[in-house]
């Protein structure tokens, strides 16, 4: 082996390592070396009276689940209590608004004839609430009707801000894509549950979480809603937490190339919020910037550190074998994983699906780097509503 095969190769290992951190020795650091609180239930007290509670969630199009979702809202309404629901219709081209009419005396319900985004929809039903403590749901999510109960439970100590349920998918056998996206979530809940027991939850997703109302600071209406928000509360010093025994359900993407679209604009979105709020959280306490840039900045650069890695051993292999037989390797690998996929051999699809997410990550950065791209408005995958 020369000198110049040995650093390339080297090189190679490193972009690896930088590449796999945020799954592999991020949370083994934070199991080693952060300040572990182990999780146990906050036991929910049937006596103690609750705080109030707005319960927001926004629709767009979505006819096939918006009965079966405000029926469910409203079940939580009637375990927990001193719940008010607000339900925010975003220009909608189906019949989503007709749907909710009916409810319009048990819900506070805002119909807007034209297209204003997500994050500007839950600004407004926040300015509309005048409770103690928030709820965010996304409308294609089926959530337990004791779940305000249980996510409320932790406001009890005063240094939780934000609480979560616990997202799986519920069509994960249905295509490879969706196989291959439930396996990913089931790594990031993974890493959810250590952050929750250490340095908190490093942004929440959009399904079903609850915030302290004095804790919550408006998203400027192109910036995505569930990140923003929940940073904010991390860099004020508030815990985070999943409550990993309130489960909720969605459909996963069925389709690679929808998945794609819609990693694109979760990272362009995500790269936009760390812009927005780098001058503050670069000032949280270290574990947490270091918990924060493991979880999400060195894992939005994944595809480019996956790239740098493998063009630094195609490189040491060329080195020690030559360009051509390298080439001819390369395309051999790549027709086999493409011909796996044309027969649907469930490996080779899954790791097709894998690399779309991907190029669909980068896709994003490079969006929100080059081009400033913002989705203030966007339609969510057909195959996520069922």
């Amino acid at each position: 082996m020369t000198a110049v095969t040995y650093w390339l190769g080297a090189l190679g290992l490193l972009a690896l390592i930088i590449a796999l951190h945020p799954f592999l020795t991020y949370p083994l650091s934070l199991a080693l070396f952060a300040k572990r609180t182990p999780l146990e239930p906050a036991a929910p007290n049937p006596s103690a009276k609750r705080p109030t509670l707005a319960l927001c969630t926004c629709a767009y199009n979505e006819e096939r689940v918006i009965v079966a979702k405000v029926e469910s809202l409203l079940a939580m309404q009637a375990a927990y209590g001193p719940a008010t629901i607000h339900v925010y219709v975003d220009g909608t081209s189906d019949s989503t608004a007709e749907l909710l009419a009916p409810y319009a005396d048990r819900i506070d319900l805002v119909v807007s004839p034209q297209r204003q985004g997500k994050t500007a929809g839950l600004n407004l039903l926040v300015a509309r609430s005048e409770s103690e403590l928030i709820a965010f749901t996304d409308a294609n999510v089926v959530a337990p009707a004791d779940g305000l109960i249980e996510l409320t439970a932790p406001f009890s100590q005063a240094s939780i801000g934000c609480t979560s349920a616990r997202l799986v998918y519920s069509n994960e056998d249905e295509s490879a894509t969706s196989s291959a996206g439930s396996a990913y979530w089931k790594i990031e809940e993974s890493l959810k549950r250590i952050e929750s027991e250490t340095v908190g939850v490093i942004g929440v997703d959009g399904a079903f979480f609850v915030l302290r109302r004095a804790l919550y600071e408006p998203a400027p209406p192109h910036l995505i809603d569930d990140l923003y928000v929940t940073l904010l509360i991390l860099a004020r010093g508030f815990k985070v937490l999943t409550v990993e025994h309130v489960v909720v359900e969605e459909r996963s993407a069925t389709l690679w190339h929808e998945e794609f679209r819609r990693k694109r604009r979760i990272a362009c979105q995500a790269l936009n919020v760390h812009r927005a709020l780098w001058p503050r959280l670069r000032k949280m306490p270290s574990m947490t910037l270091y918990a924060y840039l493991s979880h999400r900045w060195i894992k939005w650069m994944m595809p480019f550190t996956l790239v740098a890695s493998g063009a630094f051993f195609a490189a040491a292999l060329a080195s020690m074998i030559g360009g051509l037989p390298t080439i001819l390797l390369i395309v051999l690998g790549s027709a086999l994983l493409a011909g796996g996929a044309l027969i649907r051999f469930k490996p080779a699809t899954m790791i097709l699906t894998a690399l779309a997410s991907l190029a669909g990550v980068g896709a994003g950065i490079m969006k929100s780097v080059f081009q400033r791209e913002t989705y203030t408005v966007w339609a969510p995958a057909e195959s996520v509503r069922g």
